[in-house]
């Protein structure tokens, strides 16, 4: 017996710390003390009361008298019949009191009642999730979304970080999409894989249509790389037009090439032809100071850009395709005395890259192969092999109808003779 008087009186002193408890039942013990909460089973020797601190048994010998009590729910009921639609009050407090004791729905019914009697109670609208806004009440959303801001994933984020994590997720959407339906081209169903290019338009958005057909650039299969060059030229944005150049720039197939520029002719011939000297400028500084693996990579995308300015017909590239006819690329090299050298010339050059080519100017990326045999090295020897640009001497013919070959000082004596009057070009992206 003392060992359950002791638990009884802990479960008691428990119990008194939890005023808000709203109780059912009392049981009043013998030793005095009474403790309120839940009966949950009943037999003929013990009771199971649920309390605010855990699931209690009691003895029968040990309780005097249990005193049945309404639950909340009991008491709710006829107090809520009994208030007007028209008492704010009653309904508000009626409200606080059902919240106080877990009737969240009849709760929240009374704070709604208490708005509609009086639509500018302070309390009623705050414990609905109202807030003050402009001088007028509106839900937590309502003045969250005018302030500029927009839910996601659980938290309210600003408009235009909502609209970035969009267009991520829908960059991510297409680049599956497109990868899917470019292994397609290279599979069985050529014609379902391009039935997905052809569909697309300015109206996808294209700031979210522009990255993913930006990939398919690179892709394997050189279908998948003509539709999506195709799928650039539709979308009519400065981006896509860069991403065209891109695209030159690091294509190893002349009929994809071909097939390229001749949508970068129809869109804006110009342009195109000064983006594309832009680069190959960029190419021409970089390759001096580049790693040996990298260098020859840089070598030939000069010669693709040097191919497409004379596809596209625009007598602006001659100067730069003068300056990229003989290209010198320094060598650092520890090398045996008696080794051969292995290194760029000819056409055997090989791609590494890839090459970026974004807001006007060219970036490279990490190298993947090298056109350079190494050695057992007995000393450091710098080797500048020059590389003829067969490309640029084969534009410069198409563009002007003379045969100089690889003298770059004749042709540029050329252009300062008989160099046509171009009109004023506005700076700005326009199309043809």
């Amino acid at each position: 017996m003392k060992r359950s008087s002791h638990v009884i009186t802990v479960a008691v002193a428990a119990c008194a710390a939890l005023a808000a408890f709203a109780a059912a039942d009392v049981l009043h013990l013998n030793n005095g003390n009474s403790i309120e909460g839940e009966i949950v089973k009943e037999t003929e020797n013990e009771v199971k009361l649920k309390t605010p601190v855990g699931t209690i048994i009691f003895k029968r010998d040990d309780i005097d008298h249990i005193e049945r009590k309404a639950s909340p729910l009991q008491q709710y009921e006829p107090e809520a019949a009994r208030l007007k639609d028209d008492d704010s009050v009653g309904h508000y407090f009626l409200g606080v009191w059902c919240k106080k004791n877990g009737l969240r729905k009849q709760a929240q019914q009374e704070f709604l009642k208490t708005i509609a009697a009086n639509p500018n109670h302070e309390g009623a609208r705050k414990e609905l999730g109202y807030v003050m806004h402009a001088g007028k009440w509106v839900t937590k959303e309502e003045a969250m979304k005018a302030k500029g801001f927009e839910m996601h994933k659980g938290r309210w984020i600003a408009l235009e970080e909502a609209e970035k994590f969009r267009r991520i997720e829908g960059q991510r959407q297409w680049r599956k999409k497109l990868r899917r339906a470019a292994n397609l081209m290279c599979g069985a169903n050529p014609a379902a894989g391009r039935k997905v290019f052809e569909a697309i338009s300015p109206d996808d958005g294209p700031r979210v249509v522009t990255p993913a057909l930006r990939s398919i650039t690179g892709h394997k299969c050189a279908l998948a790389r003509e539709e999506a060059a195709k799928a650039l030229a539709r979308l009519r944005t400065p981006e896509a037009f860069e991403a065209l150049v891109e695209a030159v720039l690091n294509e190893h197939d002349n009929e994809v090439v071909k097939v390229i520029v001749d949508r970068m002719k129809a869109l804006n011939s110009k342009r195109a032809a000064k983006l594309l000297m832009q680069a190959s400028r960029d190419l021409r500084k970089t390759i001096l100071t580049s790693a040996n693996d990298r260098k020859p990579g840089i070598v030939r995308a000069i010669t693709r850009a040097s191919a497409a300015m004379g596809m596209l017909g625009e007598q602006i590239a001659v100067p730069e395709l003068a300056r990229s006819l003989l290209l010198k690329i320094d060598y650092l090299q520890e090398i045996d005395s008696t080794t051969d050298i292995t290194g760029p010339s000819g056409s055997s050059l090989t791609p590494v890259g890839p090459i970026v080519f974004q807001n006007g100017s060219v970036a490279l990326q990490t190298a993947t192969t090298s056109g350079v045999t190494m050695s057992t090295s007995t000393k450091t020897t710098k080797v500048i092999p020059t590389y003829y640009n067969d490309e640029a001497v084969a534009a410069l013919r198409r563009l002007t109808g003379r045969r100089l070959d690889y003298d770059r000082r004749k042709w540029l004596e050329w252009w300062a003779m008989h160099k046509p009057v171009f009109p004023p070009q506005p700076h700005e992206f326009e199309l043809n």
